[in-house]
Parts: structure tokens; sequence; C-alpha cells
């Protein structure tokens, strides 16, 4: 089992910050309110995890609508965190007392499918002349067999991967206008208000 849980934060502004005599870029992250919606168990769904709700929202109870978060993440845990930690529990700032380094994961921004010369930054061929390349990307292979060959540029779905950063350190933490802050250092992707996962082991 995996001893990893996860929190889900908010990308807001990027800043400097003098530490040991050196200005430093550091990234602003606020901490989204979230909290243990259920368990997943061995003998109902066949493997053990926690379901984090992230952003409740507001439903109409008065139609019955069951209670709704705006995301949903959830994490391999063992008998040890499901015991320290009932359904319900809030994963805010305060779980974050003495953790330096965090692992950042994040889903890249999906282009859907492009040709070799967006998605391998090709160079274009000449436009003069009757030239017939201007966005041929070469020699595909062979005359036998007919077929391309592995390891060339082709078209094919490009981004909307995952993708995990890991050694980030936390600089500080701190609370603002309702709002939990973390500073991390250096840069970390996405776009403002983002939405980043922390890996803490």
């Amino acid at each position: 089992m995996h001893n990893k849980w996860w929190l889900v934060v908010s990308k807001k502004e990027m800043t400097r910050l003098w530490i040991d005599g050196k200005m430093v870029p550091v990234t602003m992250v606020a901490v989204l309110p979230q909290k243990i919606v259920r368990y997943k168990t061995v003998e109902k769904d066949g493997y053990q995890a926690a379901v984090i709700g992230v952003d409740e929202v507001e439903t109409n109870k008065e139609k019955w609508q069951k209670l709704a978060y705006d995301m949903q993440v959830e994490f391999d845990v063992d008998d040890a965190y499901a015991a320290a930690h009932e359904a319900g529990s809030v994963l805010d700032l305060d779980s974050m007392d003495g953790v330096q380094l965090v692992e950042v994961k994040w889903t890249t921004k999906g282009k859907w499918y492009q040709w070799a010369m967006k998605r391998f930054h090709l160079q274009w061929g000449p436009e003069t002349h009757g030239s017939k390349f201007h966005r041929h990307i070469g020699s595909m292979g062979n005359r036998k067999p007919r077929r391309t060959m592995k390891n060339h540029p082709h078209a094919w779905h490009m981004w909307d991967e995952s993708i995990t950063l890991k050694h980030v350190q936390i600089i500080d933490s701190m609370k603002r206008d309702n709002e939990q802050l973390l500073l991390v250092k250096w840069s970390l992707p996405g776009a403002r208000n983002g939405k980043l996962k922390f890996i803490i082991e």
C-alpha cells in the first residue's frame, strides 16, 4: 500500500522572495476546501482508496439532490491512514505541518489530434519554384515493407497527458482573507486558478 496522500490546490500567482541573500522566484497556491467523502474497500470495490471531494457545490435539497463537488479525486491508502482519518475529515493547511517536499501532478492542456509539423515543431519546406513539400515531414520508410517505420514523426493526439514534478520545495505557508496559501519554490505549471494535485508522503 502507498503511504502518500493528496491535496488539491489552485495556482494563484508568482512573486519573488529574498532567501539566503538571493532573489528566488516562488509560486503562490491556495489550498481548496476539501474533505474525505468516503473510503473504497477491497471487499466492495476491489481496492482500498480515499475519495476526496473538492469545492462543495450547492444543490437543491427540496428536489432531493445529493451532495455534489466540483472535483473528486482518489488515492490509495493503507489501514493506518484510514484509521487516523475518518470519512468527513477536512484536509487543510494544518495537515501540511512539517511537510517540506511534495510532488506536483497535473494534466497538460489537450490539443487534440495534430499534424507532425505542430506536434514535433518541424520546419517548413520550400514554398516557391513549384515545391510540393511545404508541410511534408520527409522520408517515412523504405519501399519494402509497405508501411511507415517506427520512431518517425507522425500525426497523433497531442498533450492531455498526466505529468508529475518531483521534489518541489515548500518555502512558507500563511492564511490571508479566509484563504490558506502555500509558497512553493520556483514555478509551477498551469494557468492562473488552475487546479494542481500535491502528493505528500
